[in-house]
C-alpha cells in the first residue's frame, strides 16, 4: 500500500531515516563534537519536512548525542571524560546484568556464532582489518545478550555504539583500536568459555571485568592524570553483588 508525503507511516519512514542518518554521522565523527548545525540546512539536506526530523532530533537527544537549543539549532554533543567514565560505569552496571540473564538461554546454535564471531574477529585484528574486527566484535558482545529483555538489550546496545564514538575520536590510528581488540582476547576466549559452560555468573563476572580494562586504558591514554574512580566502585558494586 503506497502512502502519501504526509501520511502517518510515511512521517515515520522519515522520521526513521532521519534519526539513522544523523546517528551515524554523528557515530562515525562525520559531525564534529561540538558543531552547531541548522535544523532548517538538515531537514533540506536530508529532503524531510521538519515535523520527522524534529522527533529524530527528540530521540537523539534522549540517547545524549545531540544538545537542542531554542533558536531550532542542534549541537552535536561533545566529548569529554566524566562523559566517558560515565558511560562505561553505566555499562559497567547494565551490561553484566543483561549477559547473567541471557546466558543460561543460549541455544547450542547460538553457542556456535559465539565462537564463529570470536574466531574471526581474532582473524580480523591480526590482519588489520578494523572495521572487519569491530563488527565481529560488537556482534559477539551481543549474542552474548541476545536474550535479554528489549529495553535493557537496546540501552546496553546503546551505549556500546557511543563507547565507539569516543574510540573513533580520540584515537584516529586504526591500529590503537586494533590493539584493545588484540588486548582483550584473553578475556573473550574465558567469556566464551563460561557462556559454553552455561556459567551465568563467571560469565557476567568476566564481561564486568573486560570492560573495567577497557576503560581503563582508554581513559588514561587520553587523560592520565584523571582518577577513574566510577570506573573501580562500579566494577566492586557488580562483583561484590555476585559475592
Amino acid at each position: 500500500m503506497s502512502t502519501t508525503p504526509s501520511s502517518p507511516a510515511a512521517q515515520t519512514d522519515a522520521m526513521g531515516l532521519a534519526y539513522e542518518h544523523v546517528r551515524d554521522a554523528i557515530l562515525q565523527g562525520r559531525l564534529k563534537p561540538g558543531a552547531w548545525v541548522s535544523q532548517v540546512q538538515l531537514a533540506a539536506d536530508l529532503q524531510v519536512s521538519r515535523t520527522p526530523l524534529r522527533e529524530a532530533l527528540r530521540r537523539l537527544q534522549t540517547e545524549g548525542l545531540v544538545q537542542l537549543d531554542f533558536n531550532r539549532r542542534i549541537r552535536v554533543a561533545p566529548l569529554s571524560i566524566p562523559d566517558l567514565e560515565t558511560l562505561y560505569s553505566m555499562r559497567l552496571v547494565s551490561e553484566p546484568l543483561a549477559v547473567l540473564l541471557s546466558v543460561p538461554q543460549l541455544t547450542s546454535a547460538e553457542l556456535e556464532d559465539l565462537e564463529a564471531e570470536m574466531s574471526a574477529m581474532n582473524t580480523a585484528a591480526e590482519t588489520g582489518d578494523e572495521e572487519g574486527a569491530i563488527a565481529h566484535h560488537r556482534r559477539f558482545h551481543f549474542l552474548l545478550l541476545s536474550h535479554t529483555e528489549d529495553r535493557l538489550r537496546t540501552q546496553v546496545e546503546s551505549m556500546w555504539d557511543h563507547s565507539v564514538r569516543y574510540l573513533r575520536l580520540y584515537h584516529n590510528a586504526p591500529s590503537y583500536r586494533l590493539a584493545l581488540i588484540t588486548m582483550g582476547r584473553t578475556g573473550h576466549d574465558e567469556i566464551y568459555a563460561a557462556a559454553r559452560e552455561g556459567r551465568a555468573r563467571a560469565a557476567s563476572n568476566l564481561v564486568a571485568e573486560h570492560l573495567a580494562r577497557t576503560a581503563l586504558t582508554v581513559i588514561a591514554s587520553v587523560a592520565g592524570a584523571h582518577d577513574p574512580k566510577m570506573i573501580r566502585e562500579s566494577l566492586r558494586f557488580v562483583l561484590e553483588g555476585a559475592e
